[in-house]
């Protein structure tokens, strides 16, 4: 397929290879500021980090943004539990000489990142979980829709959405990654995401971040493999601050991961996003999430 091949060169082009005690790390960073780790959901990479990302780079972050082991040019052999990625991801920070980093997990990242904050303390300054995996998973979805989404011909298929047709590839996200939103509620929300075209932007680049999927596919088979049996997180561990920010209609994560990851966390903030959709920065309300984030990621954190 030339068309994956150009664009896994091209993607290969935005981001560098680093070495570590781990293993090799494909890893990208984009803007200058205090930095922000950001742990990719799945299917993804450093492309899906970059892009998550993007709201806080705009305005005075550096986004770190690595592929999790399986997932692009990060080979699965660096770390196939969310422990050995939260020491991979460890490691990497000592190897671009960045003392302190903002971890955000976002979906699937969502255990390394928790792991990262429990397990290294001292370089973690906050702890921001987006959507995140913080319990027991398993990849929701009948076996027709999971081949239309979660395989070869479904990742090629909405990368061409994304790229073609905008307009259709938003509105098949809110349908996929929304739950408990009649016919009216989705056509407002996909309504107001293709109304900026930067909310609009977010979807298709989504979209581009699940293939080509022969090079996403051996991290999306890790993450399901580790996720139904996800062992108790090490919650009463984290020191740092930390912000748990959910959709109330996200259809991809259950918001009951947000209420137990935010209960079990000493301190931790709670924010719920009416009509949020798994997609946090591409909803109504995600200003309020954003302005606390900044404050968060900021290196006089208090």
């Amino acid at each position: 397929m030339r068309g994956a091949d150009q664009f896994l060169d091209s993607l290969d082009r935005r981001a560098t290879v680093v070495e570590t005690e781990f293993g090799p790390i494909q890893v990208a960073c984009e803007g200058e500021g205090p930095a922000v780790l950001v742990s990719h959901g799945g299917p993804g990479g450093f492309d899906q980090g970059l892009m998550y990302g993007r709201h806080l780079r705009d305005v005075g972050r550096e986004v770190i943004a690595p592929s999790r082991p399986g997932y692009l040019g990060t080979p699965i052999a660096s770390g196939r539990s969310p422990v050995e990625q939260a020491d991979l991801m460890a490691a990497v920070l000592d190897e671009l000489g960045v003392e302190q980093a903002t971890i955000l997990g976002y979906s699937s990242g969502g255990p390394a990142a928790v792991h990262l904050a429990a397990r290294h303390p001292d370089r973690v300054r906050a702890l921001l979980l987006d959507s995140a995996v913080t319990r027991k998973y398993e990849t929701p979805g009948n076996v027709v829709e999971r081949v239309f989404v979660f395989s070869t011909v479904g990742a090629w298929w909405w990368q061409q959405a994304a790229t073609r047709w905008p307009k259709v590839a938003v509105s098949g996200f809110v349908d996929g990654f929304s739950t408990d939103l009649d016919k009216q509620q989705k056509q407002q929300t996909a309504a107001w995401i293709t109304s900026e075209e930067s909310r609009q932007r977010l979807v298709q680049d989504l979209w581009l971040s699940f293939g080509p999927w022969r090079a996403r596919r051996e991290g999306f088979a890790n993450d399901e493999h580790n996720e139904p049996d996800l062992d108790p997180l090490p919650f009463s561990d984290i020191t740092c601050p930390t912000l748990v920010s959910h959709g109330l209609n996200d259809g991809a994560v259950p918001v009951e991961h947000a209420r137990h990851a935010s209960g079990q966390i000493t301190g931790a903030e709670l924010i719920l996003v009416e009509q949020g959709t798994h997609l946090l920065p591409t909803g109504r309300d995600f200003d309020a999430i954003k302005e606390r984030q900044l404050d968060l990621t900021a290196n006089n954190v208090d």
